[in-house]
């Protein structure tokens, strides 16, 4: 018999929400845990263009175990698959950025005076970065939509220089023939979005621009 994963879909409330149970869930066990997101779930809260994520991309800078355990308990209370949130971004993790370098941290749950939960975000660049080494030679929509945006805040609007700002984070970057074959299609869309010139500027981290500055 096949079983069909159960499909969840956070808003950046419903996000919030449940980070505020692990939050909770942290200070009842007598923990103050870091814990840095990534993808969608991090766009969903700091950026005004993504409205949600199907899961949650989180890495605890400690105590991942005691992560994985609580949010196992949230899923149970809710009915959400066991791996609503879960660690497997590590793998696009930069081996240049370490702790806390180029984070900032967004919120503590339940709240600031009684923390359970830190909750750290990438700045734009690093984010940026990671989403370009995940680009798929066929991308689809959302992806390409994200990058755009991120480009928009960085300002990046060079075509050429894509490869090496990724390569800034991640130096095999400038011999990823994936992200070479890719940038066509990225940059049609980065040049189709400027032309409708019809939506919000993009932002992140309530910040938006186009001068690019590290």
């Amino acid at each position: 018999m096949i079983q069909f994963r159960r499909m969840t879909y956070f808003t950046r409330t419903e996000l919030s929400a449940a980070l505020h149970e692990l939050g909770q869930l942290a200070v009842d066990a007598g923990k103050v845990i870091d814990l840095a997101l990534y993808g969608g779930s991090c766009l969903t809260l700091v950026s005004n263009f993504r409205v949600g994520s199907e899961d949650v991309d989180a890495v605890a800078i400690a105590d991942q175990d005691f992560i994985d355990r609580a949010a196992r308990t949230i899923a149970a209370r809710h009915g959400w698959p066991d791996d609503w949130l879960n660690d497997g971004v590590r793998t696009y993790l930069s081996p240049a950025v370490e702790g806390h370098a180029a984070h900032e941290l967004f919120a503590t749950y339940p709240d600031e005076t009684n923390p359970g939960l830190r909750v750290y975000v990438p700045n734009a660049h690093y984010m940026l970065a990671m989403k370009l080494m995940a680009l798929r030679i066929e991308p689809a929509e959302k992806d390409l939509e994200d990058i755009v945006n991120l480009l928009r805040v960085v300002g990046i609007n060079n075509k050429e220089e894509i490869v090496a700002f990724a390569a800034e984070f991640y130096p095999e970057a400038r011999v990823s023939g994936k992200l070479r074959l890719a940038l066509d299609q990225l940059w049609r869309a980065y040049q189709a979005k400027f032309e409708s010139n019809d939506d919000e500027p993009p932002r992140y981290l309530s910040r938006g621009g186009t001068a690019r500055n590290r």
